[in-house]
């Protein structure tokens, strides 16, 4: 059992951004991509037909056709980051976020991150983020509704569409916030 908890350790690393503690992480990670999505379905809901939204060329395919370069560039800024030669990125961070570590038996809880360290979790999460959207999106094209949930509200491909359009807004939040980083952060000690 101890084997398989490793395991999965090891797997969700890649997600491990969301397990960080920080006050803003919770308005930047849920609240504002929740808002966005609020606005964007109630925008839809009263200005089109779900199948512009969740059909062949609409929204949903238009949104992941954008989506599917982000992967590569991701991976690349992620190995940027990894081989970044400045001592400042390997500074603690001022107001650190938090996480807790395993590494072999030992243990570190409420460890403070680093800039490297934090970008990389934040661009780790965003390839995932990205990559979980297309395929969400592409199997989401293909499945049918049961008739047993059809209603003349299509209230499962609004459901569809809503967390479709809450992790599109969630991706794009968390990267203008990692490019503000990049840009303007890391450099400063402040």
């Amino acid at each position: 059992m101890k084997r398989y908890k490793v395991i999965v350790y090891q797997l969700t690393r890649p997600i491990s951004y969301l397990f960080l503690k920080h006050p803003a992480g919770k308005v930047y990670n849920w609240i504002i991509p929740l808002i966005l999505t609020v606005i964007s379905l109630a925008i839809l809901v009263f200005l089109t037909e779900i199948i512009d939204v969740v059909g062949e060329n609409g929204l949903v395919e238009n949104l992941t056709d954008f989506v599917i370069s982000l992967p590569g560039f991701l991976i690349t800024a992620l190995a940027a980051i990894a081989t970044f030669n400045r001592p400042i990125i390997d500074q603690e961070m001022i107001d650190a976020p938090t996480i807790n570590i395993k590494a072999g038996n030992t243990e570190l809880e409420d460890q403070a991150l680093t800039r490297r360290d934090f970008l990389l979790r934040l661009f780790s999460f965003l390839t995932v983020d990205s990559i979980f959207l297309i395929i969400y999106a592409k199997v989401g094209s293909i499945a049918s509704v049961p008739s047993f949930l059809e209603t003349q509200y299509h209230i499962a491909e609004w459901v569809f569409a809503g967390i479709f359009i809450t992790i599109f807004w969630q991706l794009l939040t968390l990267l203008l916030f990692g490019m503000y980083y990049l840009c303007e952060r890391l450099n400063l000690n402040i």
